[in-house]
């Protein structure tokens, strides 16, 4: 009897220590296992369609660098958008910038008398219109913003125009601005009562700024998705002293 018990013992012994063999081997193998659900992801991320015309180059990339006014850092260069449905929108960006560039005055060829607190410049210029862009990416958003000014030695520069360009780099198409309000959930009123605050804020340490002509012209904006993916507006501020570009988050 006390052998049949030793017996059984080691066989239980034996069975114990397989379980624990095999219970080990299969653990390992489903905790070394790949997650699918993380290849699956990674492999969408991979198969990402790319569309860009110039895949060495960015969504939006720029060419022709020129200084204009090295003191003032007023400078000229071309901006393109780098897919093939923005073709037509790459060309008016182009023209309007070759129309930029014939728009500069020399100061040997003005005729009035210039104050002698205007100034001057090595380049001998006395007024021009100019150009500035800025760029933001997030996800699928490509944003443009284009801002013009105008410039001359005695006033300094001021804003003229705004306007912006929102692509999604999925298709290649441009977003509209009824669609990006869409998607943010505001409306323009929302819009107009953030540049309101702003500008009501701002004017506690700027009393030259004119909040009522501000709002009254509220016409000249560029709205966009920032790097942060919030949606963004520039807007010009009426100032008695000189008019200048601000901007607001729109969206939480």
């Amino acid at each position: 009897m006390e052998k049949t018990k030793n017996t059984l013992g080691v066989i239980f012994l034996i069975i114990l220590l397989l379980t624990f063999v095999v219970g080990g081997y299969f653990a390992m193998q489903y905790l070394t296992k790949e997650n699918p659900v993380n290849n699956s992801n990674e492999a969408s991320e991979e198969k990402e369609i790319d569309i860009r015309k110039d895949k060495s180059k960015d969504y939006i990339y720029y060419e022709n660098l020129t200084d204009i006014i090295a003191s003032e850092e007023i400078e000229a260069r071309d901006a393109y958008f780098n897919f093939e449905s923005m073709d037509e929108v790459n060309n008016t960006l182009q023209g309007e910038m070759a129309k930029i560039k014939k728009s500069v005055v020399y100061t040997k060829d003005v005729t009035e008398e210039i104050p002698e607190e205007a100034r001057e410049n090595e380049e001998g210029i006395y007024s021009l219109d100019y150009r500035e862009y800025v760029d933001y990416i997030y996800r699928d958003y490509v944003s443009l913003v284009v801002m013009d000014y105008h410039y001359d030695i005695v006033n300094g520069n001021s804003p003229t125009d705004l306007k912006s360009y929102v692509v999604n780099k999925k298709d290649g198409k441009l977003v509209t601005e009824e669609d990006l309000l869409k998607t943010f959930d505001v409306t323009m009123d929302d819009v107009k009562n953030k540049v309101k605050e702003r500008i009501s804020d701002t004017q506690t340490l700027n009393e030259d700024i004119d909040i009522e002509g501000t709002m009254n012209d509220f016409n000249t904006y560029a709205l966009y998705v920032n790097k942060l993916g919030k949606l963004e507006v520039t807007f010009v501020v009426k100032s008695t002293e000189s008019n200048y570009n601000d901007n607001v988050i729109i969206s939480d």
